[in-house]
């Protein structure tokens, strides 16, 4: 287990890193068991299971031997009983914390876009139907609305027409939260989270960019290899970690990839975030099990932090999740969707939030 977690630690770090599905993940269901993740992150919840793992492997390897087996036998149904207990009451103490907090209401556009290049009088037919969409959530008594991430295929924060499009839209309804790329005067591209608000507009600049997605590791030398993206260069990583603010609470907002990293996430959350919204854009995958495994792993940024999780992606699987690691609603892959998310915002800091990589 020592090594397995050593090896994890190392893919999480090494050329960028691509911690991707790490053997805790697979246990994304079992609500119980997952909730150490509290204290020691997805790594303390891989080392366990590597630990339980290799138990059984010993004791059916030395099974045929009684003086070991009925030992072995009730040290494992042991560390099972203590796991799950320390598991309940976790999650019982997260619930009872959440159950006083006010309840707050966002929309969640999905709205089944990709990477396709699409025209000028596309691009504003698309505009106008998310703005629409957005209307229709705001009378639903959205807070808020999120947008995904490549939300369309325009630079708001540099066009002054799209800019004045997304003014008069938040003086009529409410703010809004949207991913799009974004560049400044001296060449540098972002990719970034824009919210949008009646008196200010404020973005976050994705600080962890994806290898070979937004830029080509050691470039000189694989001078050959082209980004998955279509940007005339390879995306600047943005300065540092920053929340946004709206209505008085702190907005954390890892953009795509950068939901994978627990330690990225934790850096959000330390610094105040009250509440984790992700925006993706998962139409790169295609039609592949990447999308769930994306969501899966989202869902234990709530748990090691204990925030609700709100989900926008392109073309799925947008959602919502619990702080105790539940996803209570889920778009459908491949579909256009659009729903009210109920959550809360939390300014309580875990024993992962407050310390980190202890483990």
């Amino acid at each position: 287990p020592f090594i397995w977690i050593g090896k994890d630690l190392i893919i999480e770090n090494i050329f960028g890193g691509f911690p991707w599905c790490l053997a805790g993940y697979s246990q994304c269901n079992n609500i119980y068991f997952i909730q150490v993740a509290e204290i020691g992150g997805i790594h303390l919840v891989s080392f366990i299971l590597i630990c339980f793992n290799t138990m059984i492997y010993w004791l059916n390897r030395n099974f045929h031997r009684q003086e070991i087996r009925q030992p072995a036998l009730a040290a494992i149904l042991v560390s099972f009983s203590c796991i799950y207990t320390v598991g309940y009451f976790l999650f019982q103490n997260s619930v009872q914390r959440f159950n006083p907090l006010k309840t707050y209401q966002a929309g969640i556009i999905q709205p089944n876009s990709n990477n396709d290049p699409i025209s000028y009088g596309e691009k504003n037919r698309l505009l106008d139907r998310l703005f629409w969409e957005s209307r229709e959530l705001t009378r639903k008594g959205a807070n808020f609305i999120v947008w995904p991430e490549h939300s369309v295929s325009i630079y708001p924060l540099q066009i002054s027409s799209y800019y004045n499009r997304f003014v008069r839209f938040v003086q009529s309804n409410v703010p809004l939260i949207a991913g799009f790329t974004d560049f400044n005067q001296d060449g540098n591209i972002f990719n970034s989270v824009i919210l949008f608000q009646e008196k200010k507009t404020e973005k976050y600049d994705k600080v962890h960019l994806t290898p070979f997605g937004e830029y080509v590791l050691f470039r000189k030398i694989l001078f050959f290899v082209k980004r998955i993206t279509d940007e005339i260069a390879d995306f600047t990583p943005g300065s540092a970690v920053k929340n946004l603010s709206l209505h008085g609470h702190s907005l954390s907002t890892p953009i795509c990839y950068e939901i994978i990293f627990p330690g990225l996430v934790r850096k959000f959350v330390s610094i105040g975030g009250e509440l984790i919204i992700t925006v993706s854009n998962d139409s790169w995958f295609g039609d592949t099990s990447a999308p769930y495994q994306h969501l899966s792993m989202a869902v234990f940024r709530c748990i090691e932090n204990r925030r609700y999780l709100l989900r926008s992606t392109t073309n799925g699987i947008s959602a919502v999740a619990t702080p105790w690691g539940e996803v209570i609603y889920q778009s459908p892959y491949n579909s256009a969707d659009r729903f009210i998310a109920h959550f809360k915002y939390s300014k309580h800091k875990t024993f992962f939030t407050r310390f980190g990589y202890l483990f």
